[in-house]
């Protein structure tokens, strides 16, 4: 008998299957379950044909995969009917699917691990497409209903999964929207409404010296309690909130390695504080008379009781049991040392968890102070905790600064780079994350080419081609650098951010034509590809003596004048000589 020959796979079925085992890897970590003989299989669906790449379960949640590896334009959009009549009714779909002859392993794998806890009324059920290349938001906003997750969230996941494992389910709920009240045995109680008391003291204002209204608890709670509780704002993560800008960094491996094993070896806790955050409205403090005491809107103390001086005296800390409510400022790695892992050390640790306790520092802020205002305290206290320890980098001092000062120009040349990277010719281009690679670093960018480009001074600034009649209420917005700033400020910010990015995507689109496709890549060594931070700064360079001579135009002026770029020898300039390129830019293809 011949023996058949094994086909060979294509360049991208190997692509393909390396993703698929990405995925399965990060969703196994974390304890979901893989559903088997799911891949590819075809099925009819209400009138409509299609298929499912994978299921994966974690006790009552369900999540039908998609992966893809190539264009998503069309992809999506074919997908968009069947996942529309899923979302219709999910129990009806998941039933359809038990009792369909093509998933016989779903049946069984439901019958055995799920019908015998949950009800289908009780399932969490999400489509979740997987995609290694950038979906464009039109497309998203088409196909609705979906959890997108796009390479750099995968790969965010992936790492935090596999330093943290398990534990790092409550974040990856979050990023499904998933409540944590609906997920596992919560979902099976009759209330949601759980909590559980620390002991601890409130240090008085006079003691901290923090403004009026800052209130600062310190208490004593289990690792697995905090755990449960805990979240970090990290900057390579998955929220794209335009409110918020992250600055914490990822997790350490090697730490967490290292600490893991102090634990185990010795049986005893870090003797370091955790700094947090907590809403007020998360918590219920008690005296010692078991009074409760009360937190007004502005953060004032007061007490139902017939005591009303609150003092340094015990207090029980009342935390409700959900996920993702204490914020982790400073003490990350002494948190997640604790987390639910599977190493030789996790037998030990798994006592420890809920045998140790560790002493956290916990600033509430009062309920009217504005969420920019909370951000700028939490990343003063975080970068004044960070200047003494390990050497904080140029990119997360520029993060830091949006934080406190958004209205200054490394503030907003930051954001500006955030939105080039969005859309348009330099798309995805730059590292925004830690563990991205071959992308465009920033911090150079911002600091030497967008910083001097989008001052607000200067006639080589776009703050002097600006037409805006009220600019000047940003600058006077910036030299002020206040505590709050009003919404029609934020505007004017957000009008300017706005056009600094058109004006340089016009003038990048049509370098990126002139140049062609395939040499607009990241640049290596050994290529004739352009893309890199001298790159960049050249053409912002060039646009500044553009501004100059006022010889600034749109993008079809900008083609006009560009046509030969392309036999210009960008790879001559090394390193910083982005301002002499910029010059030899504007002298060879505009000033002629």
């Amino acid at each position: 008998m011949v023996k058949k020959r094994k086909r060979k796979l294509t360049d991208q079925e190997k692509e393909q299957r390396a993703f698929r085992k990405e995925i399965r890897d990060f969703l196994i970590n974390m304890g979901f379950s893989s559903v088997p003989r799911i891949n590819g299989t075809e099925f009819e669906y209400e009138s409509r044909t299609s298929e499912l790449d994978a299921i994966y379960v974690y006790e009552n949640v369900i999540l039908l995969i998609e992966d893809t590896v190539g264009d998503t334009s069309t992809h999506l959009l074919k997908k968009n009917v069947i996942y529309s009549k899923i979302n219709e009714n999910p129990k009806k779909f998941i039933e359809f699917l038990k009792n369909h002859e093509k998933f016989s392993g779903f049946r069984d794998f439901m019958r055995d691990r799920f019908d015998n806890m949950y009800s289908l009324d009780q399932a969490q059920v999400r489509i979740v497409y997987i995609s290694k290349q950038k979906i464009a938001n039109e497309h998203k906003e088409v196909v609705s209903n979906v959890t997108y997750i796009e390479y750099p969230t995968l790969l965010y996941f992936k790492k935090i999964v596999s330093v943290i494992k398990r534990s790092a389910k409550s974040e990856f709920f979050k990023f499904l929207n998933i409540d944590d009240d609906c997920i596992g045995v919560k979902v099976l109680q009759s209330t949601s409404l759980s909590t559980n008391s620390f002991k601890g003291n409130i240090l008085p204002e006079h003691h901290s010296s923090f403004n009026n209204g800052f209130k600062i608890i310190s208490f004593y709670i289990d690792a697995a309690s905090l755990l449960r509780r805990a979240q970090v704002l990290r900057k390579d993560g998955w929220n794209d909130d335009d409110d918020v800008v992250f600055y914490q960094r990822m997790l350490n491996p090697s730490k967490i390695k290292s600490m893991r094993k102090f634990l185990y070896d010795n049986d005893r806790v870090f003797i370091n504080n955790i700094i947090v955050t907590i809403p007020i409205d998360e918590i219920t403090l008690y005296n010692e008379k078991s009074e409760k005491i009360i937190i007004d809107d502005n953060g004032e103390f007061q007490a139902d009781g017939s005591s009303r001086t609150i003092k340094t005296d015990p207090i029980s800390v009342e935390i409700k049991d959900h996920a993702n409510i204490i914020g982790i400022i400073d003490g990350q790695h002494r948190v997640y040392t604790y987390h639910e892992g599977t190493d030789t050390y996790e037998e030990k640790i798994a006592k420890l968890r809920v045998k140790q306790n560790l002493l956290v520092t916990a600033i509430l802020f009062p309920r009217n102070l504005p969420k920019q205002d909370c951000l700028k305290f939490e990343a003063t206290i975080f970068k004044e905790i960070n200047s003494n320890q390990k050497k904080v980098s140029s990119e997360l001092l520029q993060i830091i600064e949006e934080v406190q000062k958004p209205f200054s120009t490394v503030a907003i040349a930051r954001k500006i780079l955030l939105k080039l990277n969005e859309s348009g010719p330099l798309c995805d281009k730059f590292e925004t994350l830690a563990f991205e690679k071959e992308k465009i670093k920033t911090a150079s960018i911002i600091s030497y080419g967008l910083k001097p480009l989008v001052k607000l001074e200067g006639d080589d600034s776009l703050y002097s081609l600006w037409g805006n009649t009220n600019k000047e209420r940003l600058k006077i917005a910036s030299k002020e650098n206040k505590e709050v700033y009003t919404s029609e400020e934020y505007d004017i910010l957000n009008e300017y951010r706005d056009f600094c990015a058109e004006q340089l995507r016009f003038l990048f689109i049509a370098f990126k034509e002139a140049i062609g496709q395939d040499q607009w890549k990241f640049r290596r060594k050994n290529t004739n590809n352009v893309l890199n931070v001298t790159f960049i700064n050249g053409i912002i360079n060039c646009l500044r003596n553009l501004i100059i001579n006022k010889k600034t135009g749109n993008v079809t002026y900008y083609k006009e004048k560009l046509q030969d770029v392309s036999k210009f020898n960008f790879l001559n300039y090394k390193a910083s000589h982005y301002a002499q390129m910029g010059r030899d830019l504007y002298e060879q293809f505009f000033n002629g």
